[in-house]
């Protein structure tokens, strides 16, 4: 009765026209139905068809989560349904326009298979080419896969998106969107330079477009003698924020920390943990059009900046 059910769900085809289960007594009925979703009439395949089952009615979960705008996966290891319908925020912020997200990572043998959602902003009616990497991270700033996205169909809806990458990746904390190219012409390859902290010996990779828009500053809290390193806008206003705790510090207040704050831990050497924070509060004046714009350009990078710390040996 699960299997039968969970499969329905997940779209699979009945050929015959009932089916009775002995065990239970339960039966079921295939029967013809229209779809109405949202105001529209949806046709569906010839696949699709409702089932009746003790005055219930079940259809196809997959047919109608995506014609509601979301992605459907399954993880056959945990017997999980999952399904994804939430806004679209993954951005390469040096290519406006194309977002990704609602990414659902399920296990195939030794790999993932990685469903999601891409749209084209600003193209009209147009159906584009795209190739894109998604690269994935876990909790400790480490990357554990890749999958390209690839696909010749893709605009202003929402479309949808299979890709396959090697390993189990679906402990990942972090996704990072790069667009490859845009009907076949290359996207420019992203431009960085080094930003080296010789006191912590640690590296980051800060993008082009921080040159000159920013500045390090640093502070030590009294109370638990934690230095904090700001990196702020010249108009002073924090855009993130690296902390150095003692390990004992993170085991103790870590947890708790990552409750209440956008914190992530970057990694350790010796008794020290490194973690980048971000603001509580704005750091800008919403007024000021140009500030506000140059804060949150600065700001859609930290992603990356974060994912390239690396420690010194």
């Amino acid at each position: 009765m699960r299997k039968f059910i969970l499969g329905l769900l997940c779209g699979l085809v009945i050929a015959s026209s009932s089916v009775a289960f002995a065990s239970g007594s339960i039966k079921a009925l295939l029967f013809p139905a229209s779809f109405e979703i949202n105001g529209s009439t949806v046709t569906p395949s010839s696949s699709v068809q409702a089932l009746h089952v003790n005055g219930s009615t079940y259809v196809p979960l997959r047919f109608i989560a995506e014609n509601l705008g979301a992605t459907v996966g399954y993880d056959a290891e945990l017997q999980r349904i999952i399904v994804k319908n939430r806004e679209l925020n993954l951005k390469d912020p040096d290519y406006a326009g194309i977002r990704a997200g609602n990414l659902i990572v399920t296990p195939s043998g030794g790999n993932s298979i990685v469903t999601g959602q891409l749209i084209f902003a600003g193209v009209g009616n147009s159906k584009n080419k795209i190739s894109a990497t998604l690269s994935f991270y876990n909790d400790s700033n480490r990357k554990i896969g890749e999958v390209l996205i690839k696909g010749n169909q893709f605009g202003v809806e929402a479309q949808a998106f299979t890709a396959k990458g090697t390993g189990d990746f679906r402990a990942y904390t972090t996704a990072i969107l790069h667009v490859d190219a845009v009907n076949d012409k290359p996207a420019l390859k992203p431009v960085s330079f080094i930003y080296k902290n010789s006191k912590y010996n640690f590296t980051l990779q800060l993008p082009a477009y921080w040159e000159g828009r920013y500045k390090v500053e640093s502070s030590v809290n009294a109370a638990s003698d934690r230095e904090s390193i700001h990196f702020v806008t010249n108009q002073g206003g924090i855009i993130f924020s690296i902390l150095v705790w003692t390990e004992q510090e993170w085991k103790e207040q870590g947890a708790m920390t990552q409750e209440v704050a956008q914190i992530w831990k970057l990694g350790e050497q010796g008794n020290k943990v490194f973690t980048i924070i971000l603001p509580g509060d704005v750091q800008y004046d919403p007024e000021n059009e140009e500030q506000t714009a140059e804060y949150h350009k600065l700001v859609s990078y930290i992603d990356l900046i974060r994912t390239s710390f690396k420690l010194q040996e």
